[in-house]
């Protein structure tokens, strides 16, 4: 794939290159033309002044001058527009103008219309070399076979003047046409290559993007499953909480929702507060499963959890919020929370949520030291705590979840999304 488009990127840089080369001979072109057509009227002025056609001596000075006027607006504008629009309007006018005359030189500039017609207004090359080849034909049997004396009287000089004329401006023309004709297959050929490059480039983007979130999927994927690999290690030192790390990952997913944070968010504080207590990985084990009360000293170590998961996580770039999710999920609004004693909003809102969730699933779950609260019970612990350790209004979306929990399912969920 990468080496067709370096192939269509250099077609389109070719034919835009070709463009640049036909519009400098087609602007050439219409300056030679120009010039050369002043230079034949200036002596068609000449020539018929000493024939007498006094017709012709206007149109010849008319003619001429114009074709300079031409070739000096399109050396000005660099267009050969103008030069391409005067020659048919000029042989137009000029056919019209003997027509009513009468005057013999009409055959001649009606030819020249034709020409004219065919150069720039038929699209089919093969019928503009046929139609002006049968007229070439025709005017060198007309003015140089003897079948020239059934045609009009023209005198010595018209017989040379005409065929060349008109032999001249057949030469001119089959140049434009098949410039013409280039530029077209030129034009064609550039679109159907940015054609075919744009339906490449969509492809790739496409395949690109199937990829990119292929692997997206599976890094999340990948995430997801190492994360809940971790909080199961975590779980598994504490034989009385199994699925503590899960089930507060899924009461603050829930809470998440409750506060209107979209599907990415929720994902977030899951992976998060799957963690939180990755810091018990450095709390001896005899500690965190002693049956009996913790001493002062006992407590003191359990306490170093959030700053222990802190450390571990701290460096982690992918969750932005998780160091701070797991180093601050013990801190109280009024400030006597731990390891920090920050209070209020200085609190992370993340870390916030995980507090409430691990609260509620300290409360609901059997402990070495006591068994599940009722649900009741729990409830009104929540409220108690609402504005002095928990965020209000988180506090009461977790109120708001009990009270929809009216068979208490939500108590030591073993399958969690």
């Amino acid at each position: 794939m990468p080496d067709t488009n370096i192939k269509d990127a250099s077609n389109t840089e070719k034919y835009k290159k070709e463009f640049s080369s036909d519009d400098k001979l087609m602007l050439l072109l219409a300056k030679v033309v120009s010039l050369t057509m002043f230079m034949l009227g200036m002596i068609m002025a000449v020539t018929t002044y000493i024939e007498g056609n006094k017709a012709m001596i206007i149109v010849s000075l008319t003619y001429g001058p114009l074709f300079l006027l031409s070739l000096i607006i399109t050396i000005i504008s660099k267009k050969p527009t103008f030069f391409l629009i005067l020659g048919y309007t000029l042989s137009f006018l000029m056919e019209m103008v003997f027509l009513i005359t009468g005057g013999q030189e009409g055959f001649g500039i009606f030819w020249m219309c034709i020409i004219t017609l065919f150069t720039f207004f038929s699209s089919h090359k093969r019928m503009f070399f046929i139609v002006n080849s049968l007229y070439l034909l025709l005017i060198i049997l007309g003015f140089w076979t003897p079948l020239s004396k059934f045609c009009y009287q023209f005198s010595d000089t018209m017989r040379v003047r005409f065929p060349l004329l008109f032999i001249i401006e057949f030469i001119f023309t089959t140049i434009i046409k098949i410039r013409f004709s280039k530029i077209e297959t030129n034009r064609n050929n550039l679109f159907k290559n940015l054609l075919d490059l744009q339906n490449s480039l969509q492809q790739q983007v496409e395949e690109r993007t199937k990829e990119l979130e292929k692997e997206k999927n599976n890094s999340e994927k990948l995430l997801i499953e190492l994360t809940q690999a971790l909080a199961t290690t975590i779980d598994a030192k504490d034989t009385y909480t199994s699925g503590h790390s899960r089930r507060v990952a899924q009461y603050s997913k829930m809470l998440a929702a409750a506060l209107g944070k979209d599907e990415k968010e929720q994902q977030d504080i899951y992976l998060i507060a799957l963690l939180h207590d990755i810091g018990k990985i450095g709390i001896p084990d005899w500690i965190i499963n002693k049956r009996d009360s913790l001493t002062e000293e006992e407590y003191a170590e359990v306490k170093k959890h959030p700053e222990i998961g802190y450390e571990i996580l701290k460096n982690i770039t992918i969750l932005p919020n998780l160091g701070t999710g797991v180093r601050w999920h013990h801190e109280r609004m009024d400030g006597k929370g731990y390891p920090d004693g920050l209070d209020g909003e200085k609190i992370p809102e993340y870390a916030r949520i995980i507090s409430v969730a691990d609260a509620y699933d300290a409360m609901t779950s059997n402990r070495s030291y006591r068994e599940a609260l009722p649900q009741n019970v729990v409830r009104q612990e929540i409220v108690k705590g609402s504005g002095t350790q928990f965020a209000p209004e988180i506090a009461e979306k977790m109120i708001e979840i009990i009270d929809a929990d009216t068979e208490y399912k939500l108590k030591e969920q073993t399958e969690l999304k």
